[in-house]
């Protein structure tokens, strides 16, 4: 009878250290969730992990692209990146180069609104994300920084897929 319980001990022991992992491991996700539809997305994100946003110039048509750093419980705004010196003009920048470093700290949210023109979107790693997969034109959509824990990850991938 002993040795049949030792199988079942150690289970429930690798069971609960599993559900250990999964509710005090924390993970940091930026969320892209649309505030007019029911339409997310979360993408997991390293600490010191960089994102871009990229997009049209509303008024100049010309493509810009503002490159973000992750940091504790922040975002932070390194720097804008375009060619067209009617958009630098535009945002004030007084040097003719492509990359304008800033550090602007941003907290852990903000919002953008979807472009009316298409070409709006994140990188993050390898990944691109067209804005126009999670909203509409003129919807606004809330970029938001969260440490979870995997478990809570892994459940709302789940019921998101």
């Amino acid at each position: 009878m002993r040795r049949k319980a030792w199988p079942l001990l150690t289970l429930i022991v690798i069971l609960i250290v599993a559900g250990g992992v999964f509710l005090y491991q924390k993970i940091t996700v930026l969320y892209l969730e649309n505030m007019e539809r029911p339409k997310a997305i979360a993408v997991r994100v390293n600490p010191a992990q960089s994102f871009s946003i990229f997009y049209i110039h509303s008024i100049y048509q010309e493509p810009v692209t503002e490159e973000f750093h992750v940091e504790k419980g922040a975002i932070v705004l390194k720097g804008v990146r375009t060619k067209s010196p009617a958009v630098m003009e535009y945002y004030g920048f007084e040097h003719m180069k492509e990359f304008h470093s800033m550090n602007y700290r941003l907290g852990a949210v903000f919002i953008i609104r979807r472009a009316m023109g298409d070409g709006q979107g994140l990188i993050v790693k390898d990944r691109k994300i067209y804005l126009s997969e999670i909203g509409e034109r003129g919807d606004r959509i809330q970029l938001r920084l969260e440490s979870v824990s995997l478990g809570k990850y892994l459940w709302w991938m789940l019921l998101n897929a």
